[in-house]
């Protein structure tokens, strides 16, 4: 056998290491240089063992002594992926576009395609991809994915009809024909009708889309098989937590840290440590624990609304607790909690000392494990005066009115930016309120959108320099707002963290951490959530926001008491 391709086996089964041990004992029989294949292989077992450093070493020869290749760009990808969550340097970019009249660095363009956010360039490149190879089994499957992860029915009627009962239930679901498309992944479901992970994929989207709230009992009869699939355990436990099947949910949640995400998850190189410990109050007593920041910034603020159930523990028991964050979170973090040291590297000298390291998500089997532990939550963003009364006075200078900030477009992958994103027009409704002053709190706005509203419309959405951007600044002039108008997105998890009035305009379908239904919020006692309750029908939802807002007389409230209507 190959070594690439012993290394691909053996990777599969979780035997990374002791692959990297056989190849390494073969080493010294190798030509100098050692071959190609003999260099992937062990770039491979590198990356799975997440030693991403030693890999692009590996690579970098394999490139120095043998030139470009298929493989190479191709681990030379995941190996960007993993230490980048997704992105990809320019000078990798130009290599590959040498190789792009190759099938499988086509496919691999298209990816990177969508991690760029360029919808057009997706839709043109999946239009090339088609006419280039208009039979090709992976070509095909790519487009159906890229259909139905942008719910463009358009492009899925380009491709030939798909014979799997699994992709006529997905098409039903386009085609807006619920009745028949909940038959067709019903029967999918059946023992034998088909291989175990397209089961999953039809649970998946039969949950997800057409019964998320009998997702206990479609999920029972397969838990077996999500003991050996950690990216289902991970998406089939979000859609327990958005149930509020909480310890279920939690316990399917921890298995992300093994999830092809895990990039996303853990910081690459650094140790998963004591999970143990979080099974009980007793036991994280006197732990020396070191969190990190996991996934966006809005998932490691709504989670650090844990750290003071965490503290509560360790307090007067000789524990003690440290934060590992991104750099971009750090100075918010470090001013709502001074008393923690907070930062966005540690010595490695850190390390022996701790009794547990992990990510902050998983702190909810501990503190967050049914509905009621959720009762009574308070702000847990505290920002010193000092950083909020400068806001007040600007905010004051603008006269009279309301003091609201907006913002209108979410983060993600493309599809979910398509999802979870307007244009800010699409917000005129709103905006035309009287008595109101606009702030922006929209990160990585375009200046011209704002522009535009004003000439347009004569409306003027304020924008102070550092606001989006720094989150310090964003969260102190949000401190001193009267209401927040937002998607999905960080501006909500600010706002709310702080206690001020938020109005979340949610996509259909939104993501587990807003519940199934209703207008409250499990994380945030300061939320009131308007639901879209058809795909795309943001014009309605956004009337009713604009009328709500018109009825309010007098502060708005920073608490709700479920009437949304």
């Amino acid at each position: 056998m190959e070594f690439l391709a012993f290394a691909k086996q053996q990777c599969a089964q979780q035997q990374a290491a002791s692959a990297e041990q056989h190849l390494l004992a073969q080493f010294q029989r190798q030509p100098q240089p050692p071959s190609a294949d003999f260099g992937l292989a062990l770039a491979l077992c590198n990356l799975h063992l997440d030693r991403l450093d030693q890999a692009q070493a590996c690579l970098d020869r394999v490139l120095l002594d043998h030139g470009d290749s298929v493989e190479l760009l191709q681990l030379a990808l995941a190996c960007e992926r993993r230490r980048n969550e997704g992105s990809c340097s320019p000078a990798l970019r130009q290599r590959l576009q040498a190789f792009l009249a190759d099938q499988t660095i086509a496919l691999e363009w298209l990816q990177l395609l969508q991690a760029n956010l360029d919808l057009n360039a997706v839709i043109n490149w999946a239009q090339h991809l088609l006419s280039e190879w208009p039979q090709h089994p992976a070509v095909l499957h790519a487009l159906r994915n890229l259909a139905w992860d942008l719910h463009d029915s358009s492009l899925m009627a380009q491709l030939p009809a798909p014979s799997s009962l699994l992709w006529q239930g997905r098409c039903q679901l386009l085609q807006g024909d619920y009745q028949a498309a909940e038959s067709s992944l019903r029967s999918c479901l059946m023992p034998g009708s088909l291989p175990p992970d397209e089961q999953l994929q039809a649970l998946h989207s039969l949950i997800f889309q057409l019964l998320p709230a009998q997702v206990e009992s479609l999920l029972e009869p397969h838990l077996p098989q999500l003991a050996a699939c950690p990216n289902w355990a991970w998406t089939f436990g979000r859609a327990l937590l958005a149930a509020g099947a909480w310890r279920q949910g939690w316990q399917l949640y921890e298995q992300r840290y093994y999830s092809l995400d895990r990039a996303q998850i853990i910081p690459p190189g650094l140790p998963l440590l004591g999970l143990e410990r979080l099974q009980s109050q007793m036991a994280i007593k006197g732990s020396a624990v070191l969190l990190y920041g996991e996934q966006g910034i809005g998932d490691t603020l709504m989670f650090a609304s844990m750290l003071p159930d965490l503290e509560a523990d360790l307090n007067g028991s000789a524990g003690s607790l440290q934060l590992l964050l991104p750099p971009r979170l750090v100075p918010l973090m470090g001013a709502c909690f001074p008393h923690l040291p907070v930062a966005a590297s540690y010595p490695d000298s850190l390390l022996p000392s701790l009794d547990v390291a992990c990510s902050i998500g998983s702190l909810g089997l501990l503190y967050r494990p049914d509905q009621s532990s959720f009762a009574g939550l308070k702000p847990h963003l505290n920002l010193p005066a000092e950083l909020v009364e400068p806001w007040r006075q600007r905010l004051a200078d603008l006269g009279p009115g309301l003091k609201i900030g907006i913002a209108w477009q979410g983060g993600g992958t493309l599809a979910n930016r398509m999802q979870r994103s307007l244009a800010l027009e699409q917000l005129l409704p709103i905006l035309q309120q009287p008595g109101c002053h606009w702030l922006n709190l929209q990160y990585g706005h375009n200046p011209a959108e704002l522009a535009a509203i004003e000439q347009n419309h004569g409306i003027k959405v304020h924008h102070f320099a550092g606001t989006g951007s720094d989150l310090l600044a964003t969260a102190g002039l949000t401190a001193a707002l009267d209401l927040v108008i937002t998607v999905q997105q960080t501006a909500l998890h600010i706002a709310a963290g702080l206690g001020i009035p938020t109005w979340g305009l949610l996509p259909y379908r939104a993501e587990w951490r807003y519940g199934l239904s209703g207008p409250h919020m499990a994380w945030y006692q300061s939320v009131r959530l308007f639901r879209l309750q058809q795909r795309g029908n943001w014009a309605g939802l956004i009337e009713t926001v604009a009328q709500r807002l018109a009825q309010q007389n007098g502060p708005i409230p920073s608490s709700f008491d479920g009437n949304c209507s």
